[in-house]
């Protein structure tokens, strides 16, 4: 199958009955717990435990069937087949998904930096310089311009080195790595997913002690008789003192995210290689993550559209019915005038006939009644004309 295929429910099911989750899941290069939050999701069982050893021992095992869920009828589920997974040997491929040493082999930290890539001698030549830093804990950073490193200036070369063979290492799974100028952020990712990076080092902390130095001038500003002036200012010490601990952590992601530090037993560079495994699991995750959520955005616009032209159905509907009411109702008076008007014309007939005034009271009033009647076609030329507007002011 192809890595475009599309994946249904129904395939989906028929997969994880036919082989355990943990076949199944290498060929969508997640892992079997990942691929069980898909299924849960999608509301596709799987085999209880104990199932695939019934199986095995050629014992017959209850299979439960797929239930109906309409909302996802004719739905693609966020999955797509691995590239490195070699359906001729299924074993090889579940076992380079196991450990990510495995899976990604041994990085290695060279002694010195060879070759530098690109955005880290960008980054070494912006750590070096001697001015433009104000952190108040030490750290320097231009994330707006570099690879996102937040370190002191005793472990920029560390970081450099660091940061260099990561950079490396993730170009070599297809990972490409650039600088978000106008957030400032540094960004991995595969296609259109993409997600922030970030090198760091923890500092230590500690209640500051206002030293002699420090004393002599807090106690020149209380004799002095300006201190309240402009420009005598109080003189206050910081109340923590910040130390720098060489402590790397790489930080991927922003929720959910991962982080790897040095740790007692094991630093940095002995871990890249798990960096650059989980770097690849957080970019597939958000990939999935967000094509549920395009999903859920076009079926929330989709009934949006839907109610809104129920809404405007309806709308046309009521008006087309009030103009109804409106007609008849004019129809029914232009109907009521008419009878008057040869109520009329009979009581003046009975009486000698019309008066040459009445006659012509006559044929206006019928003008009228035809000019209300929404079944003829006249215009009163008064009526129906726009109201006068009155003479502005005299001066």
């Amino acid at each position: 199958m192809e890595s475009t295929a599309i994946i249904t429910r129904e395939s989906l099911y028929e997969e994880v009955w036919a082989e355990p989750i943990s076949r199944v899941a290498p060929r969508y290069g997640i892992s079997d717990v990942a691929l069980g939050k898909v299924c849960r999701k999608y509301r596709i069982p799987l085999p209880p435990r104990g199932y695939w050893a019934k199986i095995t021992a050629g014992k017959s095992a209850k299979k439960f069937p797929l239930p109906n869920a309409r909302e996802f009828e004719n739905h693609s589920l966020p999955l797509r087949r691995s590239l490195t997974y070699d359906p001729n040997n299924p074993d090889a491929s579940r076992k380079k998904a196991v450990t990510a040493q495995e899976r990604i082999g041994v990085v290695a930290v060279p002694d010195e930096l060879d070759s530098p890539h690109r955005l880290v001698r960008a980054a070494s030549k912006r750590l070096r310089r001697k001015t433009g830093w104000d952190n108040y804990k030490g750290l320097r950073s231009a994330s707006a311009e570099i690879f996102n490193f937040e370190v002191t200036h005793s472990a920029i070369n560390r970081a450099l080195l660091v940061g260099d063979t990561l950079i490396k290492a993730l170009e070599r799974q297809g990972i490409k790595v650039w600088v978000d100028s106008e957030k400032s952020r540094t960004l991995i990712g595969i296609g259109d997913t993409s997600l922030p990076i970030a090198i760091s080092e923890h500092v230590a902390r500690t209640k500051h002690e206002v030293t002699a130095a420090e004393q002599k001038a807090i106690e020149r500003w209380r004799r002095s008789p300006n201190r309240w002036g402009a420009g005598y200012h109080y003189p206050s010490p910081p109340d923590y003192d910040y130390h720098p601990t060489g402590k790397l952590t790489i930080s991927i992601g922003v929720y959910p995210s991962r982080s790897w530090s040095d740790t007692p037993k094991t630093s940095l560079e002995q871990r890249l290689h798990q960096v650059v495994a989980g770097a690849l699991d957080l970019i597939e995750e958000e990939r999935i993550r967000t094509e549920e959520q395009e999903c859920r955005r076009l079926a929330w616009q989709n009934a949006k559209d839907r109610h809104d032209r129920q809404v405007e159905l309806r709308k046309r509907e009521l008006k087309q019915l009030e103009g109804l009411k409106a007609s008849s109702t004019q129809w029914l008076e232009a109907e009521r005038l008419r009878q008057y008007i040869d109520a009329v014309e009979q009581a003046a007939a009975s009486n000698g006939g019309p008066t040459e005034e009445l006659a012509d009271w006559i044929a206006w009033a019928r003008i009228k009644a035809d000019c209300i009647d929404p079944l003829v076609a006249v215009s009163d030329a008064i009526l129906d004309s726009p109201e006068p507007s009155l003479p502005g002011y005299y001066y």
